[in-house]
């Protein structure tokens, strides 16, 4: 992100952790952000080799839908079926979004997609009262693919209410491309129930250890020229070379 406000920031950059509308969020009454027209995403800058852009898949491995053998058969019939039928269009606009030609309808002529390139299937309604109970939201994002956000009606004018998901997609495609090319695959590999615990150890001590020395070389307090090789030494010592090894032994299963 860029920032108009604050010269440091501008100078260094800043990456989003949180959700990106608490940036800009140029609406919402209570809730707007007084400086959300002064941030705009740019490009990965260019390195000596690339343009690099971390990629974070858009799921992580685990489960967001468990019958546990408390449920009946019956139960877990319905369950499943109603989960089906959450992955059809009209249920996934029924349950994120509400009812239609209530909180969403169907596109007016001249009205276009979030991606121009595809048809326009749905037009999401702004209520100024956001209290109503007519959908579960979030609680029903089972399936919420590519091509349902795509298709949502949205202005070309990007710093408004009805032009947000416009200005995420147009910020996404500048890094599209630039992600490495030997990305993990962690979103699709499982891990081995035998050595979970292990590696996750592993991992939790391994991803403490990068952070702090990042902070480190980034404000300073140490030098990539200096302390580099006694970086690398330290995350040696942290048994890396057996949780690559443990991940390389599940990615290979994976592709069987």
């Amino acid at each position: 992100m860029r920032s108009a406000i604050t010269p440091m920031a501008e100078l260094l950059g800043a990456g989003a952790g949180m959700h990106p509308n608490i940036f800009v969020n140029c609406f919402g009454g209570a809730a707007k952000t007084p400086y959300c027209y002064n941030y705009d995403a740019i490009p990965p800058l260019q390195g000596p080799n690339a343009a690099f852009a971390t990629y974070i898949p858009n799921m992580v491995p685990g489960a967001d839908f468990v019958l546990t053998n408390k449920a009946s058969k019956d139960a877990q019939i319905a369950a499943i079926k109603m989960v089906d039928w959450m992955f059809t269009f009209e249920g996934h606009m029924a349950g994120i979004f509400g009812v239609k030609d209530v909180d969403w309808r169907d596109p007016q002529s001249g009205e276009v997609a979030n991606n121009e390139a595809v048809k326009p299937l749905y037009f999401v309604i702004q209520h100024a009262d956001t209290s109503g109970n007519t959908s579960w939201g979030p609680g029903a994002q089972y399936f919420d693919d590519l091509a349902i956000r795509d298709a949502q009606v949205q202005s070309a004018d990007i710093y408004t209410e009805q032009g947000y998901e416009h200005r995420l997609l147009a910020a996404t495609n500048l890094y599209k491309g630039k992600e490495s090319p030997n990305l993990y695959p962690f979103w699709a590999v499982w891990p081995d129930p035998t050595v979970a615990d292990e590696q996750t150890l592993l991992k939790q001590n391994i991803t403490d250890y990068v952070n702090s020395n990042a902070l480190a070389f980034v404000t300073g307090s140490k030098s990539l020229d200096k302390d580099w090789d006694s970086y690398v030494s330290g995350l040696n010592d942290l048994n890396l070379a057996r949780y690559l090894a443990l991940n390389q032994k599940e990615y290979d299963a994976s592709k069987k």
